[in-house]
Parts: structure tokens; C-alpha cells; sequence
């Protein structure tokens, strides 16, 4: 089909622009339905693409651009595309106005599918002879860059036929780069080219490019909607410099030099850098340099660098080198031994500044590898345990270098070459921390380190030295000890190794033991007992010591005291094996079933309620097939009157799987409870009810029935609030917690009861109160049914409810507004806090000047925080109240 316009129609179209847009997107659709040619276009385009007049020329060109743009990737033939390619070959040397359409056709071209052999190369070739890159505006280098991407991609071999040309081309292209959002693209793009090419003599050139910008030095403009910052370049720029491994000599190079700089941000990215080339480059690229990097290191980490920030990264960089040293042990050794000789005279002597850095950075070596600790351990151990020889030693001299011992020991257990380390050197180390066991008073600061120390490697201790150990873990617990001695792991550690030892010098001595008065260690050793209950060899003696405690002794003390050590077992990580044994071999819950009935005028609410919380702590572990047995067995035949049978009934249901249902007791339950929470005196009766409602009303089923239980339960209560009394706020406070949880639509319009209580002149208190139960998290508290957001559902009600009130001098609202605010992210705390604080200044000033000097002195610190809206609301807060009591406040 012929063209449909004449060439002096489509001249005056090109001029006249009004049509411009309507006529591409028919020429596209003509030519992408075949009825008319692209080769038949460009002819009658001809006499505007060759005019006198640059304009008409860029018009015409710019038409053509659009129209490949638009086309299909897959529609133009191998023959089309090389007649494109000739004629854009062609145009790119025409007047620098129509270049940037000249690259919109380029790029339309390197997305075409079947550009033709050859055709890449013939276009970059010329796309870099005749368009110097850095010479075009931004968004036009922006397409330069990745029509070059593009080819790279799609035809690698054919490009590399081109040999150092193309790669020159590249470099003169990207060489020079400013703008932060091209220079991400050629991050981001460059580390994938240097992985394809090679780069032939100019790995230098290459390397160069991008060594100008390091370390990066930006500042992002604050008003860019997408803001590029300096962490996001400063890190793919390490992805560029560290791009091949022929960089590795120019990357060590340039990361020394800047390493030397005085701008802690030189450093920071200079050890970042050091610390990338570790994981890329292998220790044999490294190996040239090694020595000088070491040489740079050690002056960042010696005192009076300053900068604590680049300490630890240097610290950092400085077991990254061991890490990759590793593969090479000569190399490792080698290192090593430099490092050794340097920090020689600091570690030989525990008076000198250069002790403590000395240790650390010997402590991070060892950790890099088994190789390193070995080494480190054997050069290290001798020099500390030689200096511990001397008379004179200070006090805080001895823990230093105890400290420092137990460190490394601890290394090597990590490690995994505790059992590899001389013999000789592990026996003296014994020595040190079995002298301080036997001399040492319990509250010194050694014989913490010694029993920490021991407690780290247990299985070299000698076994003269273990009976040391074991007397005075005995002796710590029964006279009731330092309790910041932590004997309990230490008994632990032990009994992994040595059980036999253990349950014969320890735990049987325990057991012995005469527990009819309590006294200040008995708690103590209970919970040291329990530690040891996850070991199947000393479970059985331990459980049936602790139960005849609970089930055959008349001190209820005691028997408390083994309810909560048997809780804290059940909560650890192991607790489910401990769980099942207590349920299905001493049948603990029918147990308690029985003895409670038997004399439940006996047993004190103290009693009762540990015994219920560890009734919780049991049922928590179970399977819910095994807790559905539980709780159909027990909780008909319970008497919510009898105090006992509260006690047990909290204990069954604490927390249940929420797959278990209970409705045939739900109705009486949430009766029985709500009066008994109305009239108890006893807290721990008011706190079981209270939780209970509020997990059953969480997990209650959604149907009309369950419904009208709690529409009942609401009128009951909201008619009681007319005596006035506080304890039905609470129970608000609690049911509306249950509901929140879950998201029931009846949770807002208990909110809006509660806000509304906070004007009451005698039950306001209580209604700020219970905003604390509704926002804070309660561990015992079990809610199966948790929705998504229901914080931030809460924080909506009560902003809508209390915005205005805040406004106004109203102590309760504020009180409820601030237990709300502690369950928001604390970034919007900072900030919310500070606005509350500047609202506040809207009160009259003689309530406002005692506080003056106290407020200012608190915002201080939030003026130098990390983030910029955190600082500009200090600043607005403490301008309002600075100029309190100045004549300008009252202006």
C-alpha cells in the first residue's frame, strides 16, 4: 500500500504539529496491520528527514522514533532492521538538536527481536564515534546507557568480536557520570558487564571510572519524592570496584589511601570496602598487599583513634582478612604471626592502654577460624598466665586478665578445638579458676569470672578440679549465695557431661535436704533442681522429690516455691517433654483435682494460685486432643462459688486451644466469673476472673446465641455503673479487650463507654485506667484469636475519641491518651510525645513553670535524635516551652 499522504502534505503536517500524535499512532497501526511498509514510510518520509531546516529534520526523525517505539518487539524482519540500522547509523551524524531522537530510535531498535548479525556492533561503533555521551542532557545519557546495557545483554559474543574497542567505547560513555540516579543505573549495570567482558589492557581505565566517586560524598535533595541517599550508592559502588577480580590490586590500593583520611566517613566506607574485597577476592589476590593492610588496620584500632564506630568495623575487617586467610595456611599463619608480633606488647602487659584493644582484637582473630584459635589460644594463654604469676597484681589487674582468659577459652569451645589445645596450657588455665573457687569470697568479681569460666568448658575439666566445682555450686545454694554467681547453668553444663557425678554429689544431696521451714536459699535451689529436669537421667528423682513436696508437706511455702520452679521448667524450650510426663505418668491435674477437694479449706489463695498458674503453664504444652480430654474430664463437676474450684477452672482453661469449644458451660462461666470479679477482695481472685472473661469472650463463638450472652452480660453491666463502681470499669476494660483482639464490631462501642467514663467526677480514674488494660500486653494472658492491626485499631478509636478532650485541661484523658501511646512503633512515640508535650503548652502558664526546667532538660536529648521529624518536633516542643513565662508567650 502506498503511503497516503503527499510529500507536501506530510511536510506541512510535520510543520503545522496539530495532527502530529493522531498520524503516528495510525502510521503505527497501518504498519503493524501490514497495510502499509515500514521501507514505503521512511521513503516518503525521506524529503522531511533530509530537509535544509534542522527543525523539520528533528520533526521527522523524532516521528520515526515514535513509530518504532510503538511497534511490536518482534515485528520488524532481519531485513527492515538492517535497513534502520543504516539509516540511524547515518543520522547520528547530524545536528546535535536531533540527537536525542536519534537515541529513542536507537533504543527502540536494540529492544527490536531479530536485529540482524553484525548490526550491534555497526551501531555502537558509531553511537560511540559519533555521540559523546557526557556531552547530552541527563534523561539522553540515561538512554545512551542503556541502549549499551541492552546490546550488551542480547548480543554478548557479537560484541565481544569487537575486542578493547567495544570496551573503550563503554568506558568513554559511563566515564564522568554526575547525575545520582544515572550512577545507579551504571551501579547496578556494571558488576553484570564486568562479569561478561574482558577488559584487555584497560582494567585500570575501567577501575578509574568509578574509584573517582569513592568514598561517595552526596547529599540528597530533601524534596525528591523517590530520594536517592548516600548508603544506597556508597553500597553498589562496592559491587563496581570489587566487580572483577583484576580489580583486586587497584581496590586494596584505593581503600589504603582513603583509609588514611581524617573524615570518619573515608574510613567507615574504606573498611566497609576491605571488608567486601574479603568475601570476593581470594586470599591470594589479597597476599600482595597484606601487610600494608594489617599496617592500616592496627593504627584505626590503637587508643586515640577515637571513633569507637571505626574500631569495631576495623576489628570487623580485621577477622574478615582471617576468615579468607583461611584457605591458605601459610598465608594464615603468616598474617597471624604479624598480627601477634604487633599486639605482643599490649597483651604482655595488663597495665598498658593497649591491653583491652589488644585482647579484642586477638579475641576477634581467634574467632574467625579453627586454625586462628588454635593459634591465638597458644601464643595468648601463656603470656596471660605468666603475668598472673606476679605478686604485685592489682585487683582490677586479675579480673582483666581472668577475663581475658575465659574469653578465650570460650572462643575455642565455639570454635570447636577445645579438646585440640595443649594440655599443659588448659591444665594451668584450670588452675587459675579452681584457686579463685576455693579463695575467692562468693561476692568478688573473680569468682563470677571463674564459675562463667567453668561453666564454658566443662568437659576439660580435670576430675579433682570437677569436685571443686561441685562443692561450691552446693555450697552457693544452700547458704543462699551471690545470686549474680550463675551457679544454675553451671550445675547444667555439668550434668550434661558428667550425670552420674552430678546426681551423686549434687542432686542427691539436695534432695536430702530438710525443707520444713523455708528458708532464704530454698527457692533457689528448687529452681536449680528444675534446671536439670530437661536430663532424662535425673528427670525421676527430681519430679518425685518436688511432688512430694507439693502433695505430702504440710508447709505451703515450700509447696509454692515448687510451683513456680516446676512453671519455669514447663516455659522452657523443653518443657513439652517435662508436660507430658507430669500428665500422663503422675497424672499432676487429677492430683490437684483431689487434693484441693479434699481439704479446700486449707489451702491459702497464694497456694491455690500457683498452683493454677502452673496448671496453665501444663496445659499450654499439651496437645489439644490431650486438653479436650482434660477439660471435658473436669470442668462439669466445677463450682465457680467454691474458691478451689475457680482456681482449678482457670488453670484448665488458661490456655486452651482455641479449636476446643466449651459452649455447653460458656453462659454460666461468664456469669459465675463477672460476679465473683464484682465482690472479691482478693487480688489474685480478681485477676484470675478478669483474664478468664477475657479470653473466653475472645475466642466465644460468633453466632446469636453467644450474642445475646454478651449483649446480656454488657446491660448487666452498664446497670451496675449507675452505684458507681470502679470494679465494673474493669471488667469493661477486660471483656473489650477479648473483643478488640478478635476485631468484634461490638469492641469500638465498648471503647466509646469506657472514653466516655473519663469525664466522670468518681469513676474517671478507673476509666483511664483501663485504657492501660486494653493497650498493654499481659504474659499470662492467653487471646487465641489475634486479628491483624487490632493495635492500631484501638489507637484509631481512642484518637477519634479523645483528640478534642486533649485540647482541654483533663487529666484522665491525658492519662488514657499515654498508656495508648505506648503501644505505638517508637519512632511514632518520639514524635507523638513531643507533639503532646508542645500541645501542652496551651495551658495556662503558672501550671506549666514548676515543670519548665525539667522538660527542657528532657527534650534535650530527643534534639540530637537519629531521625529528622523526631528532631524537628523537639525543636518546635522546646521553642513553646522555652518562651513560657516570657512576656512572648502570653504575645
Amino acid at each position: 500500500m502506498k503511503f497516503p499522504w503527499s510529500h507536501s502534505t506530510l511536510v506541512e503536517v510535520l510543520k503545522n504539529d496539530s495532527k502530529l500524535h493522531h498520524k503516528c499512532d495510525k502510521v503505527c497501526e497501518d504498519i503493524a496491520s501490514r497495510k502499509l511498509d515500514l521501507s514505503e514510510f521512511v521513503k516518503e518520509l525521506g524529503p522531511a528527514l533530509t530537509h535544509e531546516e534542522s527543525a523539520m529534520r528533528l520533526k521527522a526523525t523524532s516521528l520515526l522514533s515514535s513509530v518504532l517505539e510503538k511497534l511490536p518487539t518482534d515485528f520488524l524482519s532481519e531485513q527492515q532492521l538492517d535497513f534502520l540500522v543504516t539509516f540511524y547509523c547515518d543520522r547520528m551524524k547530524d545536528h546535535h538538536t536531533i540527537i536525542p531522537t536519534i537515541l529513542d530510535g536507537l533504543l527502540a531498535l536494540a529492544n527490536m527481536n531479530h536485529i540482524p548479525k553484525g548490526a550491534a556492533c555497526k551501531l555502537l561503533s558509531s553511537l560511540f564515534l559519533s555521540i559523546p555521551c557526557q556531552s547530552q542532557a541527563k534523561d539522553d545519557r540515561s538512554k545512551y546507557m542503556n541502549i549499551i546495557k541492552k546490546f550488551s545483554e542480547t548480543h554478548e559474543e557479537e560484541l565481544k568480536s569487537m575486542g578493547p574497542d567495544f570496551v573503550y567505547g563503554v568506558i568513554g560513555a559511563i566515564d564522568g557520570e554526575r547525575d545520582p540516579r544515572n550512577l545507579i543505573f551504571l551501579f547496578n549495570f556494571i558488576p553484570t558487564f564486568l562479569a561478561r567482558y574482558s577488559l584487555f589492557h584497560m582494567v585500570e581505565e575501567m577501575f578509574e571510572v568509578f574509584a573517582c566517586y569513592f568514598p561517595i560524598d552526596f547529599h540528597p535533595n530533601q524534596n525528591d519524592p523517590e530520594p536517592i541517599t548516600r548508603d544506597m550508592l556508597a553500597v553498589k559502588l562496592e559491587d563496581c570496584l570489587c566487580g572483577t577480580k583484576e580489580f583486586a590490586e587497584h581496590c586494596i590500593v584505593l581503600l589504603l589511601e582513603k583509609l588514611d583520611s581524617t573524615l570518619n566517613i573515608a574510613k567507615l566506607d574504606s573498611l566497609r570496602l576491605l571488608i567486601k574485597c574479603c568475601h570476593v577476592f581470594t586470599i591470594a589476590e589479597i597476599q600482595p598487599q597484606l601487610d600494608d593492610v594489617w599496617k592500616a588496620l592496627k593504627l584505626e584500632m590503637l587508643p586515640g583513634s577515637g571513633n569507637k564506630e571505626v574500631f569495631d568495623l576495623a576489628l570487623e575487617a580485621t577477622k574478615k582478612v582471617v576468615v579468607a586467610a583461611q584457605t591458605d595456611s601459610k598465608i594464615e599463619e603468616n598474617f597471624l604471626t604479624n598480627v601477634f608480633i604487633s599486639l605482643l606488647g599490649g597483651i604482655s602487659d595488663v597495665a598498658s592502654k593497649l591491653f583491652n584493644s589488644s585482647i579484642k582484637i586477638a579475641l576477634e582473630c581467634a574467632s574467625a577460624s579453627s586454625g586462628a584459635a588454635l593459634f591465638v589460644t597458644n601464643k595468648l594463654v601463656p603470656l596471660i598466665l605468666s603475668q598472673l604469676q606476679i605478686d604485685t597484681l592489682g585487683a582490677l589487674q586479675k579480673v582483666a586478665l581472668i577475663e581475658a582468659l575465659q574469653q578465650i577459652l570460650y572462643v575455642c569451645k565455639e570454635m570447636g578445638v577445645l579438646l585440640q589445645l595443649d594440655k599443659e596450657i588448659v591444665g594451668a588455665a584450670q588452675k587459675q579458676f579452681i584457686q579463685i573457687l576455693v579463695q575467692e569470697d562468693d561476692a568478688s568479681e573473680l569468682k563470677k569470672l571463674a564459675f562463667t569460666s567453668v561453666t564454658n568448658i566443662p568437659q576439660v575439666i580435670a576430675d579433682e578440679n570437677r569436685f571443686v566445682v561441685y562443692t561450691n555450686i552446693v555450697h552457693i545454694l544452700l547458704s543462699a549465695g551471690n545470686e549474680q554467681l550463675n551457679v544454675e547453668d553451671c550445675l547444667y553444663q555439668f550434668a550434661v557431661h558428667y550425670s552420674v557425678e552430678v546426681m551423686n554429689v549434687i542432686v542427691d544431696k539436695l534432695v536430702a535436704k530438710n525443707y520444713d521451714s523455708p528458708s532464704p536459699s530454698t527457692l533457689r535451689i528448687f529452681n536449680a533442681l528444675a534446671c536439670l529436669l530437661p536430663l532424662e537421667p535425673m528427670r525421676e528423682k527430681i519430679v518425685q522429690f518436688f511432688l512430694n513436696l507439693v502433695f505430702a508437706h504440710t508447709q505451703q511455702e515450700v509447696s509454692i516455691f515448687v510451683l513456680q520452679s516446676l512453671e519455669v521448667a514447663l516455659q522452657k524450650p523443653t518443657g513439652s517433654v517435662l508436660a507430658e510426663e507430669l500428665h500422663t505418668k503422675y497424672n499432676l491435674i487429677d492430683k490437684f483435682n483431689e487434693q484441693v477437694h479434699e481439704k479446700s479449706s486449707s489451702y491459702t489463695s497464694d497456694y491455690l494460685y500457683a498452683m493454677s498458674t502452673l496448671m496453665k503453664a501444663l496445659m499450654k504444652q499439651l496437645s489439644p486432643e490431650v486438653q479436650k480430654k482434660i477439660v471435658t474430664k473436669h470442668l462439669t463437676g466445677m463450682d465457680l462459688t467454691r474458691l478451689t474450684d475457680l482456681y482449678l477452672t482457670s488453670g484448665v482453661l488458661g490456655y486452651l486451644d482455641e479449636s476446643i469449644t466449651i459452649e455447653d458451660h460458656f453462659e454460666n462461666l461468664v456469669h459465675d466469673l463477672t460476679k465473683l470479679s464484682l465482690n472479691a477482695e482478693d487480688e489474685n481472685v480478681k485477676t484470675l476472673c478478669d483474664h478468664l472473661l477475657c479470653s473466653l469472650f475472645n475466642r466465644m463463638p460468633d453466632d446469636e446465641h453467644h450474642r445475646n450472652v454478651l449483649m446480656k452480660m454488657l446491660a448487666f453491666l452498664r446497670e451496675e455503673l449507675k452505684s458507681h463502681n470502679k470494679r465494673v470499669v474493669g471488667i469493661l476494660s477486660w471483656i473489650g479487650k477479648g473483643l478488640l483482639a478478635r476485631g468484634h464490631p461490638l469492641a469500638g462501642e465498648l471503647v466509646d463507654d469506657i472514653a466516655d467514663l473519663l469525664d466522670h467526677p468518681s469513676l474517671g480514674h478507673a476509666a483511664a485506667l483501663a485504657f492501660e488494660v486494653l493497650s498493654a500486653e499481659f504474659p499470662a494472658l492467653h487471646l487465641p484469636l489475634i486479628k491483624n492491626l487490632f493495635k492500631q485499631k484501638l489507637f484509631v478509636f481512642v484518637m477519634k475519641k479523645l483528640e478534642q478532650k486533649v485540647e482541654q485541661y483533663g487529666e484522665t484523658h491525658l492519662k488514657a491518651l499515654v498508656f495508648v501511646y505506648k503501644i505505638a512503633p517508637h519512632l511514632k512515640v518520639r514524635i507523638l510525645a513531643l507533639e503532646c508535650l508542645l500541645y501542652t503548652t496551651k495551658y495556662p502558664p503558672f501550671l506549666l513553670l514548676p515543670f519548665k526546667q525539667d522538660v527542657l532538660t528532657a527534650l534535650q536529648a530527643a534534639l540530637d535524635d537519629h531521625k529528622r521529624l523526631v528532631r524537628s518536633a523537639a525543636v518546635a516542643a522546646r521553642l513553646q516551652w522555652f518562651l513560657i513565662g516570657t512576656s512572648k508567650s502570653d504575645e
